[in-house]
C-alpha cells in the first residue's frame, strides 16, 4: 500500500477507479507547514490532496501526475524558489516568461496543463485581480482562507471542468 510521504495515510490508488468513481486529485502549491496542513485537513476529506513545498517539486508532479490532476491550488509567494507562482501558472499555462533571465531547468519543457487554477494568496492586493487572471488562474482566495468560499470555488470550478 502506497503512503502519502507528508500525511503518511494510506494514498488512494487511483489508477483502478473508473475516472466518475474517485476524489478529485488536487495539487497544492504551497510553502507553509501550517496552511498545508489545515487545507489538508479541511479538504482531505473530500478530495485527494497532494502537496508541492516549491515550484521545482510542483514541476516534478506535474510531469509525473499532469494526467491526474484535477485543479491546482497556487501559493503565489513561493519562499525558497525560484519561481513565484504566478510565474509557474504562466509556464502551466504556455506563457513565455521574457521577464526571467533565466528559467530555472527544472522548469524548462513543463507541459501545459489546461486545468483550473486557483490562487490561495496574503498577496492578493499586492496584484490587480486582472493581472491574477491574465496570468492563468481562474479564481483568487485570499488568506486567510474561508473554507466555506474556497468549496464553493472548487465545486464550481470542477463541475465546470467536466461539464464543459
Amino acid at each position: 500500500m502506497r503512503r502519502d510521504p507528508d500525511t503518511n495515510r494510506p494514498s488512494v490508488d487511483r489508477s483502478n477507479l473508473p475516472r466518475g468513481m474517485r476524489p478529485e486529485l488536487i495539487l497544492y502549491v504551497e510553502d507553509d507547514d501550517d496552511n498545508w496542513e489545515v487545507a489538508e485537513l479541511r479538504l482531505g476529506k473530500t478530495y485527494e490532496m497532494v502537496r508541492a513545498a516549491n515550484a521545482e517539486q510542483a514541476c516534478q508532479l506535474i510531469r509525473e501526475r499532469r494526467t491526474e490532476i484535477d485543479l491546482i491550488l497556487m501559493d503565489i509567494e513561493l519562499r525558497g524558489s525560484e519561481l513565484n507562482g504566478i510565474e509557474l501558472t504562466e509556464l502551466l499555462r504556455g506563457n513565455n516568461l521574457s521577464n526571467l533571465l533565466h528559467l530555472p531547468s527544472y522548469a524548462r519543457n513543463l507541459p501545459t496543463l489546461s486545468k483550473p487554477v486557483i490562487y490561495v494568496t496574503a498577496h492578493g492586493a499586492r496584484f490587480s485581480a486582472v493581472t491574477l487572471m491574465l496570468s492563468g488562474a481562474d479564481k483568487v482566495i485570499t488568506k486567510p482562507v474561508d473554507f466555506a468560499d474556497l468549496q464553493r470555488a472548487l465545486s464550481q470550478l470542477l463541475l465546470e471542468r467536466t461539464s464543459g
